[in-house]
């Protein structure tokens, strides 16, 4: 049990820890829970005026989570963007926030930045790097890829320099999320080479190092000895 993690702004992933957790919830602003264990995990915050999607799914090869009719992620994008517009948090949970939850959050990016199913998942998996999702729910996203992308008539992006043109208003907050994923890979370190013939090694000499024998030169000479003694 690791609690929650944030996603993006107003966005959570998070397991059964989470969702007990009344101070993440306050300080967070979280108004909207999805739940996606509701045969395991009361709404523990419905009596405090939190609002709630439920779902009574098992994480099970036979569960069915992306119906071919789309109703439930549809209900999953409506209830986010009634959240985002409201600039009010949301938290998906399940038990452990590796699988079904996971799932939700994949829908609901692919469907808003229009992304590839591996490009969801890579941000995703960038955020929360123990992801488990069961082979069935990634075979029930390629589905659900292939629905989105019939219904908007356009191929998603797949790579991480290429920007949705035809969602122009979305530009600036997609460049968040992507400027995010790249600066949380590690990248190589920095091979410095000097240039050929260069042998000498500059120091930091300190004011109280410089020869005495400079004492009473202007302070124009000093400097000048002073800036030799550092290329030197």
């Amino acid at each position: 049990m690791i609690g929650a993690i944030k996603i993006k702004d107003g966005l959570f992933i998070g397991d059964e820890l989470a969702s007990q957790d009344i101070e993440f919830v306050v300080a967070n602003k979280v108004t909207h829970i999805i739940n996606c264990a509701g045969k395991q995990i009361p709404n523990h915050w419905e009596p405090i005026g939190v609002a709630y999607l439920t779902f009574f799914w098992l994480d099970q090869d036979n569960q069915v989570v992306l119906d071919s009719k789309d109703e439930a992620s549809n209900a999953i994008f409506d209830f986010i963007e009634e959240a985002a517009q409201s600039t009010e948090s949301v938290l998906v949970h399940s038990i452990r926030g590796q699988s079904r939850a996971t799932c939700t959050l994949a829908a609901y990016i692919m469907r808003k930045y229009r992304w590839s199913l591996l490009k969801s998942l890579e941000f995703l998996n960038s955020r929360r790097p123990d992801l488990e999702i069961r082979a069935t729910f990634i075979h029930q996203l390629s589905a659900y890829e292939q629905r989105l992308q019939q219904k908007f008539n356009q191929q998603f992006t797949s790579k991480w320099e290429e920007l949705s043109e035809e969602q122009p208003y979305l530009t600036s907050e997609e460049l968040i999320l992507r400027n995010t994923f790249i600066n949380a890979q590690m990248g190589p370190l920095a091979n410095f080479k000097p240039p050929k013939g260069h042998q000498k090694v500059q120091k930091l000499m300190w004011i109280d190092q410089v020869d005495k024998s400079r004492q009473g030169k202007p302070d124009a000479l000093k400097n000048n000895d002073f800036k030799n003694d550092l290329l030197n």
